[in-house]
């Protein structure tokens, strides 16, 4: 599948995500340990009619109808899809090699529309992996509170232990993360100077020239371009002679625009 496809494949399962039957109701239940990657009670695997489909697997009755429309709407893009969302609040997903890089976060974003609207009443832990198994890509729901997205660190990347994080998060939700130490120090340098601006910041500048953050309700839709200027300029001084691109994303998780600055300081924008 080329890149072209994947996109109009990413619009149609967004556009699709709402004409999900309705949710039945939740099933009680204690939430367990995260389990390894792609482990649930039921499994589906791909069938000679349709190769192409993701093998699927769900914990409960409601969890199915979601895994479902996954394996009809999502084939050639996903490979396997474990939901247990409404009992754990996770979804985990890994990706086909059609999907380049560039699309990953697009995709991930229908996704987790789809999911938000058949589990509005639940928290959303969404996990993503390459063809290999690896993570590269995170996105946090909680109801009220938006989406957040969040880039996987490299193996040499430290992690945060802290055994409070998700409270910690929720009393301060900027995030401060990135692939390398050089995109975390600029991570850093961000939230000392835009905490009152700014929800979080993904680096992933050094190796691919790439920039996430999400602002507050504090930020006036007129003010956002300055905003992503000044955060470019910064990403290039420390990362000089080469093109930048920040994906910019309003408190609810949702996309505002997209701008791109060359080496030559230009910044080119859009919605």
């Amino acid at each position: 599948m080329d890149r072209k496809n994947v996109l109009l494949a990413c619009a149609s399962l967004f556009a699709i995500a709402g004409c999900m039957p309705a949710p039945t109701g939740t099933e009680p239940g204690t939430v367990p340990a995260s389990p390894p990657p792609v482990t649930t009670r039921t499994v589906q695997r791909p069938t000679a009619a349709d190769p192409r489909a993701p093998e699927i697997s769900w914990d409960t009755d409601r969890d199915r109808t979601f895994a479902e429309f996954l394996r009809d709407k999502a084939a050639g893009m996903v490979r396997k899809a474990a939901v247990g969302i409404e009992r754990r609040g996770e979804l985990r997903l890994e990706l086909d090699q059609s999907v380049a890089p560039e699309d990953t976060l697009e995709l991930t974003k229908s996704i987790m529309a789809g999911a938000r609207r058949d589990f509005p009443d639940r928290p959303i832990a969404l996990s993503v992996y390459d063809p290999g198994g690896a993570p590269i890509l995170k996105a946090r729901y909680r109801p009220g509170q938006g989406v957040q997205y969040q880039i996987a660190h490299d193996d040499s990347a430290p992690t945060r232990r802290d055994k409070d994080n998700d409270e910690a998060r929720a009393a301060d939700p900027l995030t401060r993360s990135g692939v390398t130490e050089a995109d975390r120090k600029f991570a850093a340098w961000a939230e000392e100077h835009g905490r009152a601006y700014l929800r979080y910041v993904e680096a992933d500048l050094e190796k691919h020239g790439r920039l996430w953050f999400g602002v507050t309700r504090d930020v006036k839709p007129a003010d956002v371009p300055e905003l992503t200027r000044s955060l470019l300029e910064g990403a290039q001084k420390e990362f000089p002679r080469r093109d930048l691109v920040a994906t910019v994303f309003d408190p609810e998780g949702e996309r505002i625009g997209k701008a791109q600055m060359g080496a030559d300081g230009e910044i080119r924008w859009a919605k």
